[in-house]
């Protein structure tokens, strides 16, 4: 089975470095994280020819900050009311919907979110957001087979 991960966020902004960081943590373990820079249209490409894509980023879900979610999504689309953390106006939820209306999709998305709180430039992850890295990436891991 052909799989592959990527993690989206930004660095700077507070809670929205779960992505970032979580990679970081993966290819210390010799595991390769996609790269989208930030741009979650960029993963189309990359898509094609996966059976199952695992993405992780910050969500607003309502939970406190920390919570950790799960999501399968095969043919249906993400849940509308999860809030990803993009900055930008095509989010995750979008280029996944674009990639199944070009044939490019994966048969198989798992998206990890993170509840976040603080998401303001220069803002520092909440450390409850912090505590909940290891045991994302374990989950991550798992899902990747590689666990």
């Amino acid at each position: 089975m052909s799989s592959a991960v990527t993690c989206l966020g930004h660095r700077d902004r507070g809670d929205d470095a779960v992505g970032p960081l979580v990679a970081e943590r993966l290819r210390e373990r010799g595991i390769a994280v996609l790269d989208c820079q930030e741009e979650p249209t960029r993963l189309l490409d990359a898509m094609v020819g996966l059976d199952l894509l695992v993405i992780v980023d910050a969500v607003r879900s309502g939970g406190p900050p920390g919570t950790l979610v799960r999501i399968e999504a095969r043919d249906e689309p993400l849940p509308a009311d999860l809030g990803f953390a993009s900055t930008h106006a095509f989010g995750i939820a979008e280029a996944l919907e674009l990639a199944r209306a070009l044939d490019r999709a994966p048969a198989w998305v798992v998206v990890h979110g993170v509840a976040g709180e603080r998401f303001g430039m220069g803002d520092e992850p909440t450390p409850a957001v912090v505590a909940a890295l290891d045991p994302l990436v374990e989950r991550v891991v798992i899902d990747l087979g590689q666990g």
